[in-house]
């Protein structure tokens, strides 16, 4: 079922690089804050998604990972610009093949749903929007609709118990392209972002995302990739690392196999 908050795009979030080249040859892209170019509105928007972490829910898939999630879709028609927020209970549940993800089973996991407001946030659509058209699967823009994943993650640290992501090792989502974006990190070190080529020996990327849309794109087929745990940073209790996930796959086909 399609919910009746169509949303129609208007702009990309606006970057000085052109990362759709360097997707397309390397399988990945890394993208610091400053490249980035946020109006007054557009902050105000960020300020207002920060703030949303704070409620998400903890992941009943991982009780004791830390880790807090909320998930939803879209359908994206990117001939009309056209972005609708998927309101079944279909697009609350994700899952991956066990191939990809053998920490859960090969079942389908239900998360906590993004709310309306936070998927209508113009700097949600226009990230969207950026990370659609900084994707290879851009080349098929004017044939073929997209789903649209969009995963909020919380990673939470605590005096001796890390936040873990799952898989917890490097490995592939099943999604032909997905983007991450850092929202908040605050108390925690660690969670470096590995990638690797298909070989898993040849490290890509080997780096820490610190600041607010510190981002990283990456094509499913051409790398690995992982987050490494974070930890309490100093003397503090608790810690924490946000991000927005988005992922692409085309609807008219098949997902990638594991390999």
């Amino acid at each position: 079922m399609i919910s009746g908050n169509h949303k129609a795009l208007e702009n990309a979030l606006e970057c000085r690089v052109n990362a759709y080249p360097i997707m397309k040859s390397m399988g990945y892209c890394k993208l610091d804050s400053d490249d980035f170019s946020l109006t007054d509105e557009q902050k105000s928007d960020l300020s207002h998604i920060q703030r949303h972490f704070d409620t998400l829910a903890l992941d009943p898939y991982g009780e004791k990972s830390g880790r807090y999630r909320q998930h939803s879709k879209y359908v994206f028609l990117p001939c009309l610009n056209l972005l609708v927020p998927q309101s079944s209970e279909y697009a609350y549940s994700y899952k991956q093949d066990i191939g990809f993800n053998d920490e859960v089973v090969d079942e389908a996991r239900k998360f906590q749903s993004v709310p309306n407001d936070i998927l209508s946030n113009k700097l949600i659509t226009s990230l969207v929007l950026h990370d659609f058209k900084n994707s290879p699967l851009h080349q098929y823009s004017s044939t073929i609709p997209m789903e649209v994943g969009i995963h909020f993650i919380r990673m939470k640290a605590e005096v001796g118990s890390p936040g873990v992501s799952v898989p917890n090792r490097l490995h592939k989502d099943g999604e032909p392209c997905t983007w991450v974006h850092l929202i908040n990190r605050n108390g925690v070190s660690g969670g470096e972002s590995i990638i690797t080529d298909n070989t898993k020996t040849n490290i890509l990327c080997n780096q820490i995302m610190l600041n607010p849309l510190d981002s990283i794109g990456v094509v499913d087929d051409l790398v690995w990739h992982q987050v490494k745990p974070v930890h309490v940073d100093g003397h503090g209790k608790v810690g924490y690392r946000d991000v927005i996930l988005i992922d692409f796959t085309p609807m008219f086909a098949m997902p990638n196999n594991p390999s």
